[in-house]
């Protein structure tokens, strides 16, 4: 049994927060490196759901996330733009993120890895991080 809280399915349409933790992820057209998206050793690829999130509680949520890194926005995706590539986002409600999910089902090989973070980023949109976000 777990204290977190049930989160509803994810759905096709839902987008999805890459925070942004690392200048060069951002090309300086505004456009999302692949380097975003390329995921961790584990291949769970955190991300947080914007679904039932006013847009301060999100950057709150990425305050959080970058802890001592700074934040410089997020790359959002939608959730059918992850699928469509083969990978697949499952909710990972946290005690500190109950919107956190994790895009899954990566390639174990790098080269592969890479393709799909390039796809990835061509999908995402940057959001800079407002200036009222301390």
């Amino acid at each position: 049994m777990t204290d977190v809280a049930i989160e509803p399915s994810i759905t096709e349409d839902e987008l999805l927060a890459r925070f942004i933790t690392s200048s060069g992820w951002v090309r300086h057209d505004q456009t999302i490196r692949p380097d975003a998206f390329i995921p961790p050793p584990d291949l769970d690829l955190s991300v947080t759901r914007h679904t039932g999130l006013t847009a301060d509680e999100l950057w709150r949520i990425g305050e959080d996330v970058a802890r001592t890194r700074k934040l410089y926005g997020s790359a959002d995706v939608f959730v059918w733009a992850v699928q469509r590539h083969g990978l697949r986002v499952e909710a990972q409600p946290l005690q500190e993120n109950l919107k956190h999910a994790s895009i899954t089902g990566w390639p174990s090989n790098k080269p592969a890895q890479k393709n799909l973070a390039q796809k990835l980023a061509a999908a995402a949109h940057y959001v800079p991080k407002p200036p009222s976000v301390q």
